[in-house]
């Protein structure tokens, strides 16, 4: 049982950027359509934020599925929810920022304990040559 705890911050990640954020975003959702005509992303109109925000969500939640892209995944994750925390601090109510710093923190824990596996390739004794 206590091998499984580990892995509560990477559910409540996808959970977090696939169910919460993504299929709001990607699927036109009247809510998502509001916020990000408020937000007016780049000034390229509500469509390109929520679509470009709604794509990084999805990949940085299918991405910490494996082992390989984890790190990046994180790293994705981190970077959306400072962002979200920024536009919740300055457009958005700030009282409802509490998803936004419960995946942050899932994020960063995420990425300190995650680690790359090209450790573990057959060349790590130095003996492989690139031709």
């Amino acid at each position: 049982m206590k091998k499984y705890l580990k892995f509560i911050p990477h559910l409540i990640f996808v959970l977090s950027m696939i169910v919460m954020g993504a299929m709001g975003k990607l699927t036109g959702a009247e809510k998502a359509i509001g916020l990000f005509t408020k937000l007016d992303l780049f000034g390229m109109g509500e469509s390109f934020g929520r679509y470009l925000i709604g794509g990084a969500e999805l990949l940085a939640g299918i991405g910490i599925f494996f082992k390989s892209t984890r790190k990046i995944a994180a790293g994705l994750g981190i970077i959306l929810m400072i962002g979200a925390l920024y536009f919740h601090a300055t457009v958005l109510p700030l009282a409802a920022a509490g998803p936004a710093v419960i995946t942050l923190l899932a994020a960063i824990w995420i990425f300190i304990k995650a680690k790359y596996p090209h450790n573990n390739s057959k060349c790590a004794d130095g003996t492989c040559s690139i031709k």
